[in-house]
C-alpha cells in the first residue's frame, strides 16, 4: 500500500530556482520595495507563492526612494495571490530610529504596508527593550503597538526639591 501511495503522491517541485536573487516592487513606477534572497524557488498551481530559502532580506522605501526599514530572517514565503510575505525563524526589523524587532514569525501585507504577528516579540530602542506578545505595525516600522505587553515599565520622577533641615532644596 505505501508503494502505491508513493507512486501515486504528486511531487512539488519550482518551477523556476535563483540563486543571490533580488526581486524590485514598484506601485506606479515607484519603489516599494526589494527582496535579496540566497535562494529563491516560485512555485505555481492554483496557489502560486515563491518561497526564499538560506536567508533573505527585505528593504521598503519610502515614496523618494529612501529607505524605512530592512527586514531579514532565515525563511520567507510570499503568497502571490494574498499579496502577503509570512518570515519565519531570526526575524528582525529594523526601522532608520535605530529601533529593532525580533521575533520568529512576522507577516507582511504587501497591499495594506501591514506587518503583524502572533508570536512573543522583543523591541529594542532608545527608550529600552520592551518584551510581548503579538504586534502591529506600519511597514516602515514606525507605528506599532505591542499587542500583549510583558515585564516591568519604570517611569522616571521628575527631580523635585526637598527642603534639608536648614531650609536649603537638595
Amino acid at each position: 500500500m505505501s508503494d502505491i501511495k508513493a507512486a501515486t503522491d504528486e511531487i512539488i517541485v519550482p518551477l523556476q530556482t535563483n540563486f543571490d536573487a533580488e526581486y524590485r516592487y514598484t506601485e506606479n513606477g515607484e519603489l516599494r520595495n526589494i527582496l535579496k534572497a540566497k535562494q529563491i524557488d516560485q512555485y505555481g498551481g492554483e496557489n502560486p507563492y515563491i518561497e526564499a530559502l538560506g536567508g533573505f532580506t527585505m528593504i521598503f522605501y519610502d515614496s523618494i526612494d529612501v529607505e524605512e526599514a530592512r527586514l531579514t530572517a532565515d525563511h520567507g514565503i510570499f503568497y502571490q495571490k494574498k499579496n502577503e510575505l509570512t518570515a519565519n525563524k531570526n526575524v528582525v526589523l529594523r526601522n532608520t530610529q535605530g529601533e529593532m524587532l525580533e521575533t520568529d514569525k512576522l507577516i507582511f501585507q504587501q497591499d495594506s504596508s501591514r506587518i503583524f504577528t502572533d508570536a512573543p516579540v522583543k523591541i529594542t530602542s532608545g527608550s529600552g527593550v520592551f518584551y510581548g506578545k503579538g504586534l502591529e505595525s506600519n511597514s516602515s516600522f514606525t507605528r506599532y503597538k505591542i499587542l500583549e505587553p510583558t515585564g516591568d515599565i519604570y517611569f522616571e520622577d521628575e527631580e523635585t526639591s526637598v527642603p534639608s533641615s536648614n531650609g536649603e532644596s537638595k
